[in-house]
């Protein structure tokens, strides 16, 4: 007898959806699986065979075949599980199959029966929707996950013989997305988890240029001495950062559902991510790959913040390899059989000390020799600087601007409102187009909106030549100043709007040349 069933294959953030085909025969008894399948769902046979087993089914001695359709596409993980004992059970006549028609089953099994939790659940169910099926068999413990599509059915599951008898009634119970979390599009619980700018005191400047940055979402490098506030400043970017919208949450969800970070979702649903790797991670590690690829933190961190603290401490090659990621919006990994592509259209936020004791340029401080700055700011090319919109230098924290003074601050709440004032401006701006936000303006979009004249015009030229900028700094320049000026509810860019802009690039020509070597003064 033949029975077919649904199930999905993961291909990066997306899912394929694939049929098991299961056949049973008069024969030899044999139990085979084919279809280009790695090592897990080889095991799944003898998962298969004791669950059916022990939930009180003979599995009958005939002769077997079990496929995973298209052959062509190699089937990884343990989601296959439900599906293949689900195809055997009607094929062996336990259960009528007309049923599995617009049904997906999605699960690992254990050897009693029960049914486990799966990564990659949500662009599963996502691939079962647009493929006309009207419902999901899922883990029980990847309900709330899975409610996140719409317009499909899902049935949470936490055994083998729960699914068979659900098959066998006539309503299946549908859990819906208001079983499982409200909707709450706002950034309140970002303030607990990242802080409040509020905590931030003094730095004016420095916090000018995070709004600024936010506001467009710009790359961002902070350089200033141990303890003025370089992280704790960037901790607190995501909430400042504008709420993201349905199709950015859900973009965001499937790298969690991919990754196995997926904690159902609940109120943080639309909490942009914020990633700190660590500045020993490995090239694997930040930008994903390996023979079987994974995402790496810059595809966790998209539409959020991806945070490189100590950023000279990294590996310069690591560094490097940011660089066509940050531009494109997306990293490629290239294997012999498949080419794999991930999202990863972050806002990068680095920080580092000028000099190996962290105190350059204070003379009476610093304990380092010329050489040795020179070497420790030379780790950082050139190359990797032009994918940086805004550089700015910590201040030193005056006694009178520290914790202890009760003064008036911003808070979170106050400033997100103007970000979101600006990303409105920008949404309306691009309509239409693929464009985002400032940062991801092309050429012709900056010769549309970016356009100056007169005294802005003549003063861009001068620092031009006098800083020797590449065509994509200049560039940047000016779209950091559209953001001012969107900030600022400016239609137009003034000279005041391209001013702040080159003050935000000031301490790469403070610190490097046009030929990447240090200034010493």
């Amino acid at each position: 007898m033949f029975c077919r069933s649904f199930c999905a294959s993961i291909m990066g953030v997306k899912a394929l959806l694939v049929k098991v085909e299961a056949d049973v025969t008069e024969g030899l008894p044999v139990f085979r699986m084919v279809g280009y399948l790695g090592s897990e769902v080889k095991e799944a046979a003898d998962r298969v065979r004791s669950s059916v087993k022990n939930t009180g089914y003979a599995f009958k001695s005939k002769r077997v075949t079990v496929n995973l359709s298209p052959a062509d596409i190699r089937k990884e993980g343990t989601v296959f599980d439900l599906s293949i004992a689900m195809a055997l059970l009607a094929a062996f006549g336990y259960v009528n199959s007309t049923r599995y028609n617009d049904i997906m089953f999605l699960g690992e099994l254990s050897l009693n029966g029960r049914i486990n939790s799966v990564d990659g659940i949500l662009p599963a169910v996502v691939s079962a929707k647009e493929n006309g099926l009207k419902f999901c068999f899922v883990p029980a413990e990847n309900i709330a996950e899975a409610c996140m599509v719409n317009d499909i059915g899902i049935i949470g599951v936490s055994s083998l013989s729960e699914a068979v008898e659900l098959i066998k009634e006539d309503n299946l119970y549908i859990h819906t997305v208001s079983d499982t979390y409200e909707t709450a599009a706002d950034n309140k619980n970002a303030y607990s988890i990242y802080g409040d700018f509020s905590d931030i005191r003094g730095q004016e400047q420095l916090k000018r240029a995070a709004q600024i940055a936010v506001a467009g979402r710009h790359n961002m490098l902070i350089i200033g001495s141990p303890g003025a506030g370089k992280t704790m400043l960037a901790e607190r970017l995501a909430g400042i950062m504008p709420v993201m919208t349905e199709d950015e949450s859900m973009e965001v969800a499937a790298v969690k559902s991919i990754c196995g970070d997926a904690k159902g979702a609940g109120e943080d649903r639309y909490i942009r991510p914020f990633r700190a790797p660590h500045y020993s991670i490995s090239p694997a590690g930040l930008i994903g790959g390996g023979g079987n690829p994974v995402p790496g933190e810059i595809t966790r961190a998209h539409n959020g913040i991806l945070f490189l603290d100590e950023l000279a401490e990294f590996k310069r090659s690591t560094v490097e390899l940011l660089r066509a990621p940050m531009e494109s919006g997306k990293v490629i990994h290239a294997r012999k059989n498949r080419s794999v592509e991930y999202p990863c259209d972050f806002m990068l936020v680095a920080a580092m000390n000028p000099c190996p004791c962290g105190y350059y340029p204070d003379i009476s401080r610093c304990r380092c020799t010329p050489n040795q700055v020179r070497s420790y700011l030379g780790r950082i090319s050139h190359a990797f600087l032009d994918r940086i919109d805004i550089i700015i230098e910590a201040e030193k924290i005056d006694f009178d601007d520290n914790i202890y003074n009760d003064i008036d601050v911003q808070s979170s709440a106050d400033i997100l409102k103007m970000t979101e004032a600006a990303k409105n401006i920008q949404k309306k701006r691009y309509e239409g187009s693929s464009v985002t936000c400032n940062a991801r303006m092309s050429s012709d979009d900056i010769k549309k909106w970016c356009s100056i004249s007169g005294p802005g015009l003549s003063f861009l030229k001068d620092i031009y030549k006098e800083w020797g900028l590449s065509v994509r700094s200049y560039n940047k320049l000016l779209k950091v100043a559209r953001t001012i000026a969107d900030y600022e509810g400016s239609e137009d860019i003034t000279s005041s709007h391209i001013e702040e802009a080159v003050f935000y690039r000031k301490a790469e020509y403070r610190l490097w040349n046009k030929t990447g070597e240090l200034i010493w003064s």
